[in-house]
């Protein structure tokens, strides 16, 4: 690369930030505590890989048993309620929550709960392929992605080791 090539490449650097840091999406993105904890260049980064997309009451994300698409999806405003697979509700998404992280990371997986939007929901998607090319163009901002991914996988397992160890109370006697 000339020296010529790296000086335009550094100014049109210099003219993005600042549109990428005006932007009322990326201002909310950069509040959220899992972002916050990211260096500014490197949220901008990952939000400037990230596509939105706006949901009305009553849209459906995607539906248990549909196949994945390859996106980590984090909500950005709003609310979603999420039901097992046979229409069970059990749970909520707001501000900050992330969904399709199983689904994203094993493509060949199908979604195992259905998606309904209950408050006007506008929702951050990274997809696979903008992942793998961060892990490579940028390993620190990747292995800080994966640690987050690997805190979410953590949280989740348990949760369900509370909720079985509930369940299995209850299914002998036990209290709850």
């Amino acid at each position: 690369m000339s020296i010529e090539n790296i000086m335009e490449y550094s100014k049109k650097e210099v003219m993005v930030e600042p549109l990428i840091e005006s932007n009322a999406d990326f201002q909310a993105f950069y509040r959220l505590p899992l972002i916050a904890e990211m260096k500014k260049k490197h949220a901008m980064t990952l939000f400037s890989c990230m596509t939105r997309e706006d949901f009305e009451v009553g849209d459906v994300i995607y539906e248990a048993g549909t196949p994945s698409v390859g996106k980590m999806n984090l909500i950005l405003d709003g609310k979603v309620n999420v039901k097992s697979e046979s229409g069970y509700p059990f749970s909520h998404l707001g501000k900050g929550d992330v969904f399709g992280l199983f689904s994203f990371l094993d493509e060949n997986r199908k979604h195992s709960v259905t998606l309904t939007v209950d408050k006007a929901t506008t929702v951050l998607s990274i997809d696979r392929a903008y992942f793998d090319l961060i892990a490579l163009e940028e390993p620190k901002l990747g292995n800080q992605l994966m640690r987050f991914m690997f805190r979410l996988l953590s949280k989740k397992a348990s949760e369900l080791e509370v909720e079985y160890a509930h369940m299995h109370r209850f299914a002998f006697g036990g209290k709850v």
